[in-house]
């Protein structure tokens, strides 16, 4: 028998402190981490599916987490299809528990959606086949809620149903084209809004509600690969701020049966469908929200008629709406849904018909997600800030809003995972100064069943590990107390000033200060003599609307303003030799990497921006026009926020690395930023991966990536 519970040792050999080597830092960590490996919840149950490990990784084992023991659920042949052994990709259970479906061969399209082989493996007759004879080149693999279907998308954009016991598949969808979309989506709608998953199953099984996507009129966006003989182009359908968005409608399309039903009033041009579930057998509800981003309706939908009807509306008039996607629907037909009508982000109820709706959540603090809604005993559980901004814990509360418990006690970022039968959950947290710690709880009370993995933190002990530490000070304005993140070298010195590097991100609506155990890198950057510092500003996350909403119309703003706020601090604090201060950061970050360098130049000695957004006019429309408006009616916002007006300020040094075939944020970015430098003779260099997207990983690129940076920050810091 297998224990499942890890206790992870490393003696400390002695008291010499050893330092990371940049190989460690990047590519071989010293430090084992808690960790209970890949975890698949079994359907209804308290059990989990784990991969073995080492010389077992062929084998599935099934662990009974109550129970604290482990059994050997499939040998090492179960994924052997005619002799190969399958790399396994992905699994998932059908909701009855007879079948796995298996995601193998995974081709990459953009950032979340792949091409597959799928194969169903029949657990208690311990045999493995294809999906279907033509099994290669799926996407979007789901079981239906009767365990009986599957449905996918072909590589030619239509959707079909395969039906498990017989055998046979059905095309449910014929509209398919290069350009026209069914049950998946383009780029825009995959990387900002919904997802690549473009079909709900109905929770009888009887029909499937999809979106039909029509991208003919979205310009066309060329990366060229220059690594053959002669250059190729791929090109994506990629709309930029202020041009035109792609056409969507929702339609529902019988299992049995012919032909389709359009939802009337599920239809745009050029605003916004970013949500769309099934609210009951028989009806489909849908947000439709405008394109500013300013407001949204939600409806629901008769599937046999297409009529539709509005139940709940929502605007701010000074900033933009979140697509979260937290709805939810009753079975009496109430809604419980994330609001940020009152300021904050909280959980409100509302009758099926809008007609009247209360929170039920109050207070100045923020709601991020609704976990699990017990309507048998009228709980939602939800993870929110309240005890502190850092910290992301699990709570519950009735529905008239009494009640409200913590479930989670213990300080930190905690994240959660709920067992198959919603009675328990995997609690998996750290802070500053505990390493990663993962526990079993009962979820109605968040009392501890189980430690399942504790990380020992004696092994950074040997290393001479340096805490992260909160700090507070405030803006130039003295308007408000701000935040940020202090890791200092080891033996720090307070008679002696250090060089500076500011870890940034600062986009609209995110956060970059959390209660949270530190990163190797960081590590390995304050044991070369560096202060590394972050903080968040204003226009970002966790603070309330108002709060988020001062970065409306020029991102640039408070992002600049306050970072001085930050410097001053470090300065003034003793901590920081004011002229060797540099910053790095990867996409969002590289924005803010450029700007600092650019618009706050006289502070800035380096910067390393990766894969750096410099022209907001270049980047995507949903992204953009939510914090920034249509570049037509906000000229001067874009002008400020670009950091090519700011370029010729600089004063520093910068080095600019990008992907060639970038798909998110294209290496034109880069490109015009150092035409707009060299130009105003400034000191930039710049590498390009050729054929790296956004993430720049393999063949090397990655390590390479991170040689060079830390390399600039030895010559130019």
């Amino acid at each position: 028998m297998i224990r499942l519970i890890i206790y992870l040792f490393l003696s400390v050999h002695s008291l010499q402190a050893v330092w990371l080597t940049y190989e460690e830092a990047i590519n071989n960590s010293p430090f084992e981490s808690a960790s209970i490996g890949w975890t698949i919840p079994f359907p209804n149950e308290d059990a989990v599916l784990i991969r073995g490990r080492g010389d077992n990784w062929k084998k599935w084992y099934k662990v009974n987490l109550l129970k604290n023991d482990t059994i050997l659920f499939l040998d090492s042949m179960a994924f052997n299809y005619k002799g190969d052994d399958l790399f396994v990709s992905n699994l998932e259970f059908s909701k009855d528990s007879r079948r796995i479906l298996i995601r193998t061969d995974r081709r990459k399209i953009w950032r979340h959606s792949h091409l597959s082989t799928y194969f169903i493996y029949n657990i208690s007759q311990a045999r493995l086949i294809p999906l279907t004879d033509q099994n290669k080149e799926l996407r979007n693999v789901k079981f239906s809620p009767n365990s009986k279907l599957l449905a996918y998308v072909r590589k030619d954009n239509n959707l079909y149903v395969f039906d498990i016991e017989r055998g046979r598949q059905r095309q449910i969808t014929t509209t398919g084209s290069e350009t026209v979309l069914n049950g998946h989506f383009g780029w825009l709608y995959e990387e900002e809004l919904t997802g690549y998953d473009g079909y709900r199953w109905s929770p009888n099984s009887e029909s499937i509600a999809y979106w039909e996507e029509d991208e003919s009129m979205v310009p066309e966006f060329s990366m060229i690969n220059e690594l053959g003989q002669y250059p190729t182009t791929k090109k994506l359908r990629y709309p930029k701020a202020g041009e035109r968005n792609p056409s969507l409608r929702i339609g529902i399309a019988r299992i049995k049966g012919a032909g389709r039903k359009w939802i009337d009033s599920a239809k745009v041009d050029n605003d916004y469908l970013p949500w769309m579930e099934w609210a009951s057998d028989q009806k489909v509800s849908f947000l439709k929200m405008a394109r500013d981003q300013k407001s949204w309706d939600l409806f629901i939908s008769d599937p046999n008629t297409g009529r539709s009807i509005k139940v709940l509306s929502e605007e701010d008039k000074s900033g933009w709406l979140e697509n979260h996607g937290q709805i939810r629907y009753l079975s009496d037909g109430k809604i419980i849904w994330i609001s940020e009508r009152s300021g904050f982000k909280h959980i409100w109820m509302s009758k099926h018909s809008g007609s009247k709706f209360w929170p039920i959540t109050e207070g100045s603090w923020e709601v991020d997600e609704i976990v699990h809604i017990d309507e048998i005993s009228k709980l939602v559980f939800f993870i929110a800030n309240k005890e502190s901004i850092f910290e992301k814990r699990l709570y519950s509360i009735r529905f008239d809003g009494t009640e409200l418990s913590l479930l989670t006690t213990e300080k930190g970022n905690h994240s959660i995972m709920l067992t198959g039968s919603k009675n328990y959950f995997i609690d998996t947290y750290s802070t500053v100064d505990m390493p990663r710690k993962i526990v079993l709880k009962e979820l109605k009370t968040g009392m501890v069943l189980r430690v399942l993995a504790e990380t020992d933190i004696s092994q950074y002990v040997e290393y001479e590990w340096s805490n992260p530490k909160i700090v507070h000070f405030p803006s130039i304005d003295g308007s408000i107390t701000l935040d940020g993140t202090l890791i200092l070298p080891p033996n720090y010195d307070s008679n002696k000033k250090y060089p500076v590097i500011i870890h940034g991100y600062g986009m609209p609506g995110t956060q970059i200060v959390w209660n949270r155990w530190g990163s190797t890198w960081d590590q390995f950057l304050t044991q070369q003599g560096y202060i590394i510092f972050s903080m968040d500003t204003r226009g970002m996350s966790g603070r309330g609307e108002a709060f988020k909403n001062l970065s409306y119309g020029d991102i640039s703003k408070y992002l600049a303003y306050d970072q001085i706020a930050g410097i001053n601090f470090l300065v003034d604090g003793g901590y920081a030799d004011s002229n060797r201060i540099g910053a790095w950061g990867w996409s969002g970050g590289g924005y803010f990497t450029c700007l600092m360098l650019t618009r706050n130049a006289k502070y800035f000695k380096a910067g390393v921006a990766i894969a750096p957004c410099t022209d907001f006019r270049l980047y995507d429309t949903a992204y953009t026009e939510r914090s920034m408006g249509m570049p037509k009616t906000n000229k001067a916002g874009y002008d400020s926020t670009s950091v090519l007006s700011w370029v010729s300020r600089m004063e520093g040094s910068i080095l600019l690395m990008h992907g060639a075939e970038d798909d998110n944020v294209h290496a034109q970015h880069t490109m015009q930023f150092v035409q707009k430098a060299l130009r105003a003779g400034k000191d930039v260099e710049w590498f390009q991966y050729p054929g790296r997207d956004h993430g720049i990983y393999g063949g090397g690129a990655r390590d390479h990536l991170y040689q060079k940076m830390m390399q600039y920050f030895k010559e130019k810091l």
